[in-house]
């Protein structure tokens, strides 16, 4: 469970910004309805109440997909620091650039997570193509304080050997580049494997719905009957016309067209097995999914038949959907957090709140967690979001970015947002700032136009 994600110096943020899903005290509504529903996951042995979902609005190029690279690169760095080494040489282009004094600056990430019953919290920062330090702390349910793992300075690695059990030969074998967490992992330490599996397979993020996706909620729908049940009942809901689907694979060598990287590989960091038939150890052997969405053949108002249809028939939302579906029902069923940039493209904006609610309703027993960043103004709702899930990112004269919630905007510096505003229209009534700045319109119009 995600608890807050911090970082400084990376893109357009200079300064240091908290992302939080710990739940305000100051809010109250919407923690619990008659039908089982909450916007909250309440954690007995602690008292704290921590978000199920949290939304990111802001104007184009103010920030919000600039956090989630954030959270991209972060988790790129745990999972493959080790085995590549040139991860860190074009690094200095993700520096804020806008000023003189951010290059001499490091970069610097923390995340505060919880899990089976202890509280996480490990950062690093990242200075001339070198991690510049790292720490790891660690704090279980019911105690209060939390104990150091390990701690890394100036190229120096101290060990809490009574909570970390790495030996001085992984310290001598991590490199400048490469995170200690990462080089313990691949040496089995418990603790640093224990979070790195996390990071790879609960802490999911999805710029855009891609091939990949669509391939992995196509794998899933053939090889789970509750994942084929729930997406294909879902989409006949919907009423999209679709009464069944049908997914044909073949298999072939070649790389996936995302960087190169061996189609095998995401499967695997999708933790979905497959027989060495399929896939070889060096994950190169690849599925060719073909798929087909059967509809009705009528004559009048009988039905006569099926038709199969291509899925690239279908409408670019289908295809959305069906692809969305797959890491949606997989997160709500296992737990972790699905982070999706630019959601609501192609979904109309009432099927974004249906799926919304998924993750606030009794579906959602496994403490899963949903960040979405969007445009989509309709979703501002208070019978759906409470002050403390909505967040903004708002650029200042100079470039750099801002992150904050709704809770805690005060309107004229001086009035806290009331939980019965009309949030959607507020906003677009540039009462929270966050929104774009248009200029004089008319006189771009008069200046460009066609003098007939």
């Amino acid at each position: 469970m995600l608890i807050e994600f911090a970082l400084h110096n990376f893109l357009s943020f200079k300064n240091e910004i908290t992302f939080s899903m710990l739940a305000a005290n100051t809010v109250k509504e919407r923690e619990e309805s008659s039908d089982g529903s909450s916007n909250i996951i309440s954690v007995k042995e602690t008292g704290h109440k921590f978000l199920r979902v949290a939304t990111i609005y802001g104007a184009n190029g103010s920030g919000k997909s600039n956090l989630i690279k954030a959270m991209s690169f972060f988790k790129n760095m745990i999972l493959n620091s080790v085995v590549n080494d040139k991860i860190l040489f074009l690094f200095e282009e993700n520096q804020y650039r806008f000023d003189t004094e951010s290059s001499k600056e490091p970069t610097g990430f923390e995340i505060i997570f919880a899990l089976n019953k202890v509280k996480y919290r490990y950062g690093f920062d990242i200075f001339e193509e070198k991690v510049d330090s790292e720490w790891l702390f660690m704090q279980e349910y019911g105690n209060q304080k939390e104990s150091y793992c390990f701690k890394r300075e100036n190229g120096r690695i101290t060990v809490n050997h009574k909570t970390f059990k790495a030996t001085k030969q992984v310290i001598n074998m991590t490199r400048e580049n490469a995170l200690f967490l990462s080089t313990a992992a691949q040496f089995n330490e418990p603790t640093a494997l224990l979070i790195k599996n996390w990071i790879g397979n609960r802490f999911n993020i999805l710029s855009g719905i891609s091939n990949n996706t669509l391939n992995y909620t196509a794998l899933q729908y053939m090889r789970n009957e509750t994942m084929r049940e729930r997406i294909l009942g879902l989409i006949k809901i919907v009423d999209l016309g679709i009464q069944d689907i049908f997914v044909k694979e073949n298999y072939l060598d070649r790389l996936c067209d995302s960087g190169g990287i061996p189609y095998g590989t995401i499967l695997k960091n999708h933790n979905i097995e497959l027989d060495n038939e399929t896939i070889n150890p060096y994950g190169n052997v690849t599925h060719n999914l073909t798929l087909y969405g059967y509809h009705n053949k009528y004559d009048n108002d009988n039905v006569v038949d099926s038709v199969a249809l291509p899925f690239q028939d279908e409408s670019l939302g289908t295809m959305k959907l069906f692809a969305l579906l797959g890491p949606w029902f997989d997160t709500l069923a296992h737990g972790g957090i699905l982070i999706i940039d630019e959601f609501g493209a192609s979904i109309h904006t009432k099927l974004a709140l249906e799926l919304i609610k998924l993750f606030q309703s009794r579906l959602n027993n496994g403490d899963a967690q949903l960040i979405l960043a969007t445009h989509d103004t309709n979703l501002l709702r208070k019978d759906l979001l409470r002050r403390d899930q909505i967040w903004f990112t708002e650029k200042d004269k100079h470039g750099i970015s801002d992150l904050y919630s709704l809770v805690e905007y005060k309107i004229n510096q001086a009035t806290s947002v009331r939980n019965d505003a009309t949030f959607s229209k507020d906003y677009l009534l540039g009462k929270y700032g966050a929104i774009p700045y248009f200029g004089d319109i008319d006189r771009f119009i008069v200046d460009f136009s066609i003098d007939e």
